[in-house]
């Protein structure tokens, strides 16, 4: 099971409670009441030395305190290797759909469900935006296990994720999901590979577009 790291979770907190009753829901839009926008932390997940890089590989990430409505279920099918700063980290391959579902959308935040493979995951995450473009964002700590011989090494990963893509009738269209190492260590006195902080991987969806999907 994944977790999530809250981000700014007292600020979240506070300003949920003075704007709870100053905000609007329409089926199009989630409108945050006056000036105010959330604390902008994308900055913590992908670092000022990769976000121009980041800025070409997506085209621009979408910004903007009024986020589209992203509601609703979603499959990646197929879900592509894409771009990495890694070398010799093969390129243009498949790897198992990514299932999506976002409910209870409120400003800038949204309750997030993603399965994947034999993973699955629910907790809060942040989103941002302009008229139909959104970027979803979050931190995530990952533990596992690898076999390696006649024994299992413990791994932690540390993370930002974000995905990025155009709300429309059929889906998500331009859907990406990348992935940004921030801490990576494990108890195999170097016998696994590591990746280095900085690190980031990119997948998209294979047909360019996220489409609807119950599950």
């Amino acid at each position: 099971m994944k977790s999530i790291r809250k981000i700014g979770i007292l600020a979240l907190v506070l300003i949920g409670m003075v704007f709870a009753s100053c905000t609007k829901n329409d089926e199009s839009t989630i409108v945050l009441i006056g000036e105010e926008r959330y604390i902008d932390e994308i900055l913590t997940v992908i670092p000022d030395t990769l976000r121009p890089m980041f800025d070409s590989y997506f085209g621009g990430i979408p910004e903007g305190p009024v986020p589209p409505r992203i509601v609703g279920s979603y499959v990646v099918d197929p879900k592509m290797r894409y771009a990495s700063n890694v070398e010799l980290w093969p390129l243009s391959v498949l790897e198992p759909n990514v299932y999506l579902r976002f409910s209870d959308q409120n400003n800038g935040t949204v309750t997030m469900d993603l399965a994947e493979a034999t993973e699955q995951m629910t907790d809060t995450v942040f989103v941002m935006g302009h008229h139909k473009d959104f970027t979803v964002y979050f931190i995530e700590n990952k533990v596992y296990d690898i076999p390696f011989e006649t024994q299992s090494f413990h791994v932690r990963v540390k993370r930002g994720v974000i995905m990025t893509g155009t709300v429309g009738l059929l889906g998500l269209s331009n859907f990406k999901i990348a992935s940004v190492i921030m801490e990576a260590e494990d108890d195999s006195n170097g016998m696994l590979g590591q990746y280095e902080p900085g690190s980031f991987f990119i997948y998209r969806d294979g047909n360019g577009l996220a489409e609807n999907f119950e599950w």
